[in-house]
C-alpha cells in the first residue's frame, strides 16, 4: 500500500463509527486501480468491499485533476450498486508529485429524497411547482468490479444519445471512446476488452477508435 494512503487507514473505521451506518467511508489506493479500495466502513451502503476497483470519478480525478483545484471535492452525487443516490465528498491524497489515492464519504440520502418527493406532492396543491432540475455536474458510479464499471459507463453514454448500445453507429462509438479516454477509463488494465464487450464490437475496433481519438487530440 502507498505510504501516503496507509496513514489514513485508521481514520476509516473512526469516521464510520462517528458518522453512523448511513455514511460509508472508502479509502482508495491508486497504485492498483483494479483493486483500489483498500479500506471501507459501512460497505453495505454501496454494496462494495475491499478489493473493488477505482470508480469512474476516481479515474477522472487521476486522469486530469490539477492540484491547483484543491484537495477536496464535495457535494456531488454517487450511485450505489443498486442505483440508490448517495451524497458524496472526497479528499484527494497527494504523494510526492503524484495523486496517491482518495478518502471518500458517501451518505445514503435515498430516504431523504423519498421524504422530499412526498413533501413536494403534499405542497403541490398549495404552492406553484418548481420544475427546475438540480444541477449534478459531477456524478459517480460505485461498482464492485471493473467490467461492471465499464459496462455502466458505456450504457450511460448510450442513454444520453437515446439509443440502446446495439443501435449505436460508428460515430457514436468513437465519441463514447473519446469520452471514456477523457475520463481515464483506459487506465484500467483490460479496459479495451471490456469496452469492446460492452459495445458488442471487436477489440481491434476499440483500438482503432482509440488511436483516432488520440490523433485528433
Amino acid at each position: 500500500m502507498d505510504p501516503a494512503v496507509e496513514r489514513f487507514v485508521p481514520i476509516v473505521d473512526f469516521l464510520g463509527r462517528a458518522l453512523g451506518r448511513n455514511a460509508e467511508i472508502a479509502l482508495h489506493d491508486f497504485s492498483d486501480l483494479e483493486h483500489s479500495l483498500v479500506a471501507i466502513a459501512n460497505g453495505h451502503i454501496s454494496g462494495r468491499s475491499v478489493g473493488a476497483p477505482a470508480t469512474d470519478f476516481a479515474l477522472k480525478i487521476l486522469n486530469d485533476y490539477a492540484p491547483e483545484r484543491g484537495d477536496v471535492v464535495a457535494g456531488y452525487i454517487s450511485y450505489s450498486v443498486d442505483n440508490r443516490p448517495l451524497r458524496s465528498a472526497s479528499y484527494i491524497i497527494r504523494g510526492e508529485n503524484r495523486t496517491a489515492g482518495m478518502l471518500c464519504i458517501n451518505v445514503d440520502v435515498s430516504q431523504l429524497e423519498l421524504l422530499e418527493h412526498l413533501a413536494h406532492d403534499i405542497l403541490e396543491g398549495y404552492a406553484p411547482a418548481n420544475n427546475q432540475e438540480r444541477s449534478r455536474s459531477t456524478s459517480e458510479r460505485l461498482t464492485s468490479s471493473s467490467d461492471d464499471l465499464v459496462r455502466n459507463v458505456v450504457q450511460a453514454h448510450a442513454l444520453e444519445r437515446g439509443k440502446p448500445v446495439e443501435k449505436l453507429d460508428q460515430a457514436d462509438r468513437i465519441d463514447i471512446v473519446r469520452q471514456l479516454n477523457d475520463n481515464g477509463v483506459f487506465l484500467l488494465k483490460g479496459a479495451v476488452a471490456e469496452v469492446a464487450q460492452a459495445m458488442g464490437i471487436s477489440e481491434p475496433s476499440v483500438y482503432r477508435y482509440l488511436q483516432k481519438v488520440k490523433r485528433e487530440g
